[in-house]
């Protein structure tokens, strides 16, 4: 019940439905002032309240979106720091100057087949190629093929004994064919010719590490981090030496 005219202020002694003062319909305002006190019908509050839980979910939606997309840049970048650190890479070794590694493999690569028989029709038809003979060495090393690659390299040595680099090359064959007293044979008559080989002497390394010999193989790591301890040879021996304290 209203006590004063919400138009004018008269006071009102009991329930009218006009203001005797002014004359305002005073059903019409109660009506107005109840929905001005609560400031919204019924309606406009369900839609209100629907607005304010958008409004609250939406910034959890945005937080769970960002986050993914947080996660799916950091696995990126972690997978791409593994591939370019050669994490995923079989062990290779290359056709000349190699270092031994006490895990590869000795499987035969039969993809290179057709290409060492090609190779091999040419070297028969040119016997004084000896650099096509090298070649051929160099690729039945790759393939796995030890024992043919050791041959070639010892035909091509009879007219170019003092390659070390052929030498050390054929004693990765041997190596890889675990005859250890070989291997050493070769690459200390590569450092015959060329002392500053310093593939030979962390080969060296490897080889007497393998056969157990491990006072003997220290010696020769530190032989080839004398002779480069900034490259990559030099730092591997380093890391070798280091590992075996």
């Amino acid at each position: 019940m209203i006590n004063f005219c919400p138009e004018c202020g008269f006071k009102l002694e009991k329930e009218y439905r006009f203001c005797p003062n002014c004359g305002i319909k005073l059903g019409q305002i109660n009506s107005e002032a109840k929905k001005n006190s609560t400031g919204q019908s019924h309606s406009d509050k369900i839609q209100n309240t629907q607005k304010s839980k958008a409004a609250i979910a939406a910034p959890a939606k945005l937080s769970t979106r960002t986050l993914l997309v947080i996660i799916g840049v950091i696995i990126c970048f972690v997978v791409i720091t593994l591939f370019a650190s050669g994490v995923f890479d079989s062990p290779k070794i290359s056709s000349m100057n190699q270092v031994p590694v006490t895990n590869q493999s000795s499987g035969v690569d039969l993809s290179k087949m057709q290409d060492i028989k090609d190779l091999e029709e040419k070297v028969a038809a040119n016997p004084k190629d000896y650099q096509m003979l090298l070649q051929l060495a160099h690729m039945k090393n790759d393939a796995g093929l030890y024992d043919q690659a050791i041959t070639d390299y010892k035909k091509y040595l009879v007219t170019n004994s003092s390659d070390a680099d052929a030498r050390v090359d054929m004693g990765v064959c041997y190596f890889n064919l675990k005859n250890y007293d070989e291997a050493i044979a070769e690459m200390k008559e590569a450092l015959t010719y060329k002392p500053d080989h310093q593939i030979a002497s962390m080969n060296l390394g490897v080889v007497y590490m393998s056969s157990g010999k491990m006072d003997e193989a220290k010696k020769w790591f530190r032989k080839a981090i004398d002779l480069g301890p900034d490259n990559e040879i030099g730092k591997k021996a380093k890391e070798l030496l280091e590992s075996h304290k």
